[in-house]
């Protein structure tokens, strides 16, 4: 009998790689990896979208916010404020780690509340 240093479960000879391909199969889609909120390191992104040359200081006090009030009821919560990403490359990095909730805040959104 082969000895393998890989943990085995209870009445296997050998483990593979197979159990993890098994969870990126089920909790995938066809775009990315979408990770259930419980196993998720980070839940919720929050993604600072600038618009041209207009103040930002308001959406980053909006964001920070937020940020803390999430934080306190326990959401594992980021946020996002690089300026020299597009907004497009921020979204698929965070897909693309599997973040299950994404919340988008820019400058048109402030007089919406």
């Amino acid at each position: 009998m082969t000895m393998f240093s890989a943990p085995q479960f209870a009445g296997g000879l050998y483990t593979t790689n197979v159990k993890i391909g098994v969870m990126v199969m089920v909790h995938g889609d066809d775009k990315r990896l979408v990770l259930p909120l419980k196993v998720a390191l980070v839940q919720v992104i929050m993604i600072h979208v600038p618009y041209k040359d207009v103040n930002t200081q308001g959406t980053f006090d909006v964001i920070s916010e937020m940020v803390n009030a999430l934080s306190e009821v326990g959401v594992c919560v980021e946020s996002d404020f690089r300026d020299n990403y597009s907004p497009e490359w921020k979204y698929s990095h965070w897909e693309m780690k599997g973040v299950p909730l994404r919340i988008e805040i820019g400058p048109k959104d402030l007089p919406n509340k």
